[in-house]
């Protein structure tokens, strides 16, 4: 999720921040959030495990904070844990540390208490572990781990036949959001030098502190980014690491 460059018509005047219509499926809205799961996908026992990560209601059951010695393995295994496990520098990028690092639970819970902390990926693989190590794991028997039921059975299989359609192509740059499906957040320019002195003057975006020379050069080079990256403490947006 992040920033990508699209080469689009001339003519191509799509509302910017508003998701591309080739890109919604229209029979989205003939589903609905799954009551028996409450839209988690799970069963009743895991769904609790799940709950509890953050437990609003109840903060002595949290346990985001508190996770053990086989989540934590769990989180490795799904390579989540990079910061420990990988060191990062702007001329080689994330390497793995030699020999390899696993952290404690301990180093890994005082992490998350004192930064960003774990994501709700995280949180999916906390939870699975978790639920498997007690052995209740499983998925809601009405939904069948999706979240969500069909009005008719011809509805579910519209959806699944439903193929995105793309943005008009042509030989104008723009930038696009793919924090969503997917929309676009500056105007279609002739010449990537137009893109990014837009880009400058009138983003205000996680992007907005990225200079031209590091638009131009994203604009005529990898095209995607992350939206953040996070290296040596210090949190820039993606745009700026790729291009640096």
């Amino acid at each position: 999720m992040g920033r990508e460059l699209r080469r689009v018509a001339k003519d191509f005047d799509w509302p910017l921040h508003k998701v591309w219509e080739g890109f919604q499926n229209p029979f989205y809205e003939y589903q609905k959030k799954c009551p028996f799961c409450d839209g988690s996908g799970l069963n009743p026992a895991t769904k609790q495990i799940s709950d509890d990560w953050y437990a609003f209601d109840d903060r002595s059951k949290q346990w985001s904070h508190n996770i053990t010695q086989d989540e934590v393995q769990a989180l490795i295994d799904h390579d989540r844990l990079i910061d420990f496990t990988h060191t990062w520098s702007r001329e080689t990028g994330w390497q793995e540390k030699n020999p390899p690092y696993i952290p404690t639970a301990e180093e890994v819970n005082a992490w998350s208490r004192r930064g960003m902390g774990h994501d709700s990926l995280n949180c999916c693989i906390c939870v699975e572990a978790r639920a498997k190590r007690l052995g209740v794991y499983g998925l809601c028997e009405h939904c069948h781990g999706s979240g969500e039921l069909w009005l008719t059975p011809e509805y579910e299989q519209k959806h699944e036949d439903w193929e995105p359609t793309q943005p008009p192509k042509g030989d104008y740059y723009q930038i696009w959001e793919t924090v969503s499906e997917g929309s676009p957040v500056s105007p279609a320019f002739e010449t990537p030098e137009d893109l990014a002195h837009w880009m400058v003057s009138h983003d205000t975006s996680v992007t907005k502190d990225t200079s031209y020379e590091q638009w131009l050069k994203f604009i005529r080079g990898p095209g995607w980014a992350p939206s953040l990256v996070m290296h040596g403490g210090v949190l820039e947006s993606g745009v700026q690491a790729i291009s640096d």
